[in-house]
């Protein structure tokens, strides 16, 4: 087996049991009565599926994930603005940190500015209003 394609076993397999962890642990929260019908069990439930479904194609795919010139940098960045996110959501509002937050991702993936730009206002305006 070759050295990149056992990290990616390794990684599938780390992914799968954090999943299953994390959907463990939403069954066992213990929530009082007077919580929303949702609830915090259901955030660690989807991540745990998220988590588990990934875990599973990573670990099941038949050969190497081949990486671009260029994709370290784009996953960094993505990773960067999603950690940075959460500190802006204070200081500059949902609308503006979500909004730029979906801009970053977009232009990791090659969007067109003008369209990324619109399409993350948008999608920062629907999650809106759908809290």
């Amino acid at each position: 087996m070759q050295a990149g394609l056992l990290g990616d076993r390794i990684t599938g397999a780390l992914f799968l049991v954090i999943g299953i962890g994390a959907i463990w642990h939403g069954w066992s929260l213990e929530v009082p009565f007077a919580a929303d019908p949702v609830g915090p069990k259901a955030f660690p439930r989807v991540v745990g599926a998220l988590l588990t479904i990934s875990g599973s194609c990573i670990l099941l795919r038949p050969e190497q994930v081949e990486w671009e010139v260029g994709d370290h940098g784009r996953v960094t960045l993505v990773a960067v603005a999603s950690l940075l996110y959460p500190f802006l959501l204070e200081p500059i509002g949902f609308v503006p940190s979500t909004a730029m937050l979906c801009f970053v991702a977009g232009k990791a993936f090659r969007g067109p500015t003008a369209g990324t730009a619109i399409a993350s206002l948008l999608l920062a305006g629907f999650f809106l209003l759908l809290i």
